[in-house]
């Protein structure tokens, strides 16, 4: 809760360890290693689909869907042919504004568009979190289209799962706050991706679609 939160804030780090003159044994207070997981699933509708300009074509270009999601381009930055840096929209967390970074890999296979994250950063939190420099996020999700199509449209189908780790001192552990600050940080990595592939993706087909088409009779 808030109270929670709000202590975690004033957490203090924990002190040096130190040896004393009288050579007493080092006391060292080392950081805890905590893990969080969380996973959404959700399901779009292609409607019209093309046969000969079908989605699973469309999600193989993984450019084009790293685009449509990141339509700013200064939130994102290719560093190869399958990985981009992103930068997810801002969220509010309680009195912080906090902005997450990843790296985002997205790999065409035959069941569908599967997309991984790591190398997370984020920005805007107090140091006294005790976290930065010391979360480590993997991301797995997938977009998968059904293998039949009915009058509807064809479903396709996407889940994304988030594992945070995170190594904080061993005050900031036992804070009551942590463990709900930590899965609001989850819920928003899921929560930008998933909303920017529900708003774009769908439509984007659709453009896509037409381009094909006019480039088949040119």
């Amino acid at each position: 809760g808030a109270r929670g939160v709000a202590a975690l804030a004033r957490a203090p780090a924990p002190p040096r360890a130190r040896a004393s003159d009288r050579g007493r044994s080092l006391v060292v207070r080392a950081d805890v290693r905590k893990r969080w997981r969380s996973s959404k699933s959700m399901t779009l509708t292609i409607k019209d689909e093309d046969d000969a300009h079908d989605f699973a074509s469309y999600i193989s270009d993984g450019e084009r869907i790293i685009c449509v999601t990141f339509p700013d381009e200064d939130r994102r930055e290719k560093l190869d042919d399958t990985a981009w840096r992103v930068r997810l929209r801002p969220f509010e967390f309680f009195n912080f504004k906090a902005t997450v970074f990843c790296t985002l890999r997205l790999t065409p296979k035959k069941d569908g568009l599967h997309l991984t994250a790591e190398d997370l950063t984020i920005e805007g939190l107090p140091d006294e979190f005790g976290v930065n420099g010391k979360v480590w996020l993997v991301m797995d999700g997938a977009l998968k289209p059904a293998r039949t199509a009915n009058s509807a449209g064809r479903k396709v189908l996407g889940k994304i799962t988030v594992n945070l780790t995170a190594d904080v001192n061993d005050v900031v552990a036992i804070v009551p706050g942590l463990d709900d600050a930590v899965n609001l940080i989850n819920d928003t990595v899921i929560s930008n991706l998933q909303g920017s592939l529900n708003a774009t993706i769908a439509g984007d087909y659709a453009r896509w679609k037409v381009n094909q088409r006019a480039e088949a009779l040119a």
